[in-house]
């Protein structure tokens, strides 16, 4: 078992803000496990090696994700521009149309999130989302602005969501998994 995961690019990071063990599984296939002050670095590599058959599976996984998902073209900072554009101008179509409104939205490198929406309505996107298919896009734009309404996760929110997507938000939640982030910070 100690094989295994010498093999594996294990990276053991210390932590401040950390209350709990966490391993997490960079786009390179590194393993990052985070430890919070309190835990030794024994009782951590144990963590990992308990974890092992979760590992090997999250990492087949990554690998037939990539070998499923075509290289994406990369794009220039002029068509970057244009696409921030383009959904710039969908999110305000969205808003006007479902009454929805925003206060700002910004479009960024975000490690792990496709959007957010802060509590004071302002609206995050993944500069990423450029390479997803449109309505995958659109998804993401109506999810945040669902956020306008209901700030979490709540059944009334994926019961708004829902409305917006033509009943589809669940199918796209599944397909939106297919993808990962090109980009990186």
């Amino acid at each position: 078992m100690d094989e295994t995961i010498q093999q594996l690019n294990v990276a053991y990071r210390r932590s401040r803000r950390a209350r709990n063990l966490r391993i997490t599984i960079a786009p390179t296939q590194a393993v990052i496990v985070t430890v919070p002050l309190h835990v030794s670095l024994e009782r951590a590599k144990e963590f990992v090696r308990s974890k092992q058959a979760w590992l090997q599976k999250h990492l087949c996984r990554i690998q037939e994700r990539d070998k499923l998902q075509p290289q994406q073209p990369q794009l220039s900072r002029e068509e970057l521009v244009k696409t921030q554009d383009d959904l710039f101008s969908r999110l305000e179509n969205f808003s006007s149309r479902y009454n929805l409104p925003y206060r700002r939205a910004t479009f960024r490198c975000q490690k792990t999130k496709w959007g957010s929406c802060s509590s004071h309505n302002h609206i995050s996107l993944n500069i990423n989302i450029a390479f997803l298919p449109e309505h995958l896009q659109d998804y993401i734009l109506l999810h945040e602005l669902c956020h306008i309404r209901h700030k979490n996760h709540s059944k009334q929110f994926w019961g708004l969501l829902n409305q917006y997507c033509g009943g589809r938000a669940k199918e796209f939640v599944k397909e939106l998994k297919k993808h990962r982030m090109r980009i990186r910070v």
